[in-house]
């Protein structure tokens, strides 16, 4: 019975063939614009580390010895609030390692070339951070190792590269043992890894959030970048009578780098938070400048929702999309309405004849969910479309618009959902039609 009402539905659209265009290009137009827009919502809104976020936290502690509110602009230029923290207190966390994994970092640039001063790369950015980062954060090591604590203790000169900065600088991939020059001093290159760009870039908002083409290319200690001179641009505060300027902080006396931590269980958290809390307390020159102690532990989709990382733009299009899509589906509800309608008098000879009215129904929301299959096939070039459109935006988040196998599959679906939504009412109305009038009518 399904193979016949299915046959019935497909020579239904055959029959009114201007209308049943409409009707495909109308639900296209709605599913495409829906799509374009949910696609890049997905995007954004992705885990930046699946499998292993969920276990990663950002440590702060609040220890800048400055009185309430004393370091919160600069020259009239709010200070951002990335919580970072101080370079004494990363060193007294990192010593005494309560964590799973830990590792404090900070966004840095500088020029790489190799060591005769050739393919020189322009203001690459660097990570400086320690040496349980690469673990932590499941960066792909193709040769070579990371560095070790007992060479992020002798401050030593090492780098870990990606592969495709060694291809531009050596041209080939394996690298190690080789040298490059960060600016004016020499690191000893001890790995090559994968390419290393997490989407949302959680770990350093403060230099951007999405990017297709932006990523740290270049993995070294922090404490040999600050010996080659390469000094963090921005920090969240510094101390009272701390000379700075817009563009530079004194990396003893501010507050420049992120801490993050490696916590499997809830225990683990709980037990972290109080420590933090511990820590805190502890600074006795904190309360002779009045500050009460301050120390936070934050999940990495708690921290990007506390960043505002999604730009509301972005959500807001989603509504207007998905608005426009249900105006398409109640103009197509009423096209395919009028079109079941015209069909009166067939429809009472074959209930007339016996046919039973689930069938009749089951027939039109057929052919009603074919028109939206119809109309979700026209809807993937469009969507595509939208996508390369959206793309051409340079809106710093605009380059992720992509239409991944899940999303993909999510058009197939919606296209089949909203046939069945639009051709529920037709249907209803068109298997309601009394047989004896419309016989008489014939």
């Amino acid at each position: 019975m399904i193979r016949y009402s299915l046959e019935l539905a497909l020579h239904g659209l055959r029959r009114s063939p201007k209308s049943t265009v409409l009707a495909i290009v109308t639900v296209a137009l709605g599913l495409a614009a829906s799509m374009t827009t949910l696609a890049l919502l997905h995007q954004l809104s992705a885990d930046p580390l699946p499998g292993r976020s969920q276990n990663l936290y950002l440590a702060w502690v609040d220890t800048v010895q400055a009185k309430p509110d004393s370091y919160e602009s600069l020259n009239d230029v709010t200070h951002p609030d990335f919580k970072r923290i101080k370079m004494a207190d990363a060193q007294a966390l990192v010593q005494e390692h309560r964590a799973v994994r830990q590792a404090a970092l900070a966004g840095l640039d500088a020029d790489v070339s190799t060591t005769e001063g050739e393919h020189v790369q322009k203001a690459q950015s660097l990570l400086g951070t320690t040496s349980e980062l690469v673990p932590m954060f499941g960066v792909a090591l193709r040769y070579g190792r990371n560095w070790s604590a007992a060479e992020d203790a002798a401050r030593a000169p090492v780098a870990v590269i990606d592969v495709d900065l060694a291809q531009k600088l050596f041209g080939t991939g394996n690298v190690v043992g080789r040298s490059i020059r960060l600016d004016k001093t020499v690191f000893r290159v001890i790995g090559v890894s994968t390419p290393f760009a997490p989407q949302p870039h959680f770990f350093g908002l403060d230099r951007w959030a999405f990017s297709d083409s932006d990523l740290e290319n270049v993995f070294v200690p922090y404490t040999a970048a600050l010996d080659a001179g390469l000094i963090p641009g921005g920090s969240d505060g510094c101390d009272d009578k701390t000379k700075r300027s817009l563009f530079d902080v004194d990396p003893a006396r501010c507050a420049w780098l992120a801490y993050w931590v490696e916590l499997d269980t809830p225990q683990q958290v709980a037990d972290y938070r109080t420590y933090l809390d511990h820590y805190a307390a502890q600074q006795p020159r904190l309360a002779e400048l009045a500050k009460p102690a301050k120390a936070q532990l934050f999940g990495v989709s708690e921290w990007l929702a506390k960043q505002n990382v999604i730009p509301d733009n972005a959500r807001m299009n989603v509504w207007l999309a998905m608005s426009f899509l249900l105006l398409c589906m109640a103009n197509v509800a009423g096209l395919l309405t009028a079109k079941f309608l015209r069909r009166s008098g067939e429809i009472g000879i074959r209930r007339a004849l016996g046919a039973p009215r689930r069938v009749v129904f089951m027939q039109y929301v057929l052919e009603a969910t074919a028109v939206s299959a119809l109309g979700g096939a026209v809807a993937l070039p469009l969507t595509l479309l939208g996508l390369w459109i959206v793309r051409l935006q340079d809106q710093g988040f605009t380059d992720l618009a992509r239409l991944d196998p899940l999303m993909f599959a999510g058009l197939f679906a919606l296209s089949l959902l909203v046939g069945v939504l639009v051709g529920v009412v037709p249907a209803w109305r068109a298997s309601t039609i009394e047989p004896g009038l419309q016989v008489k009518s014939v």
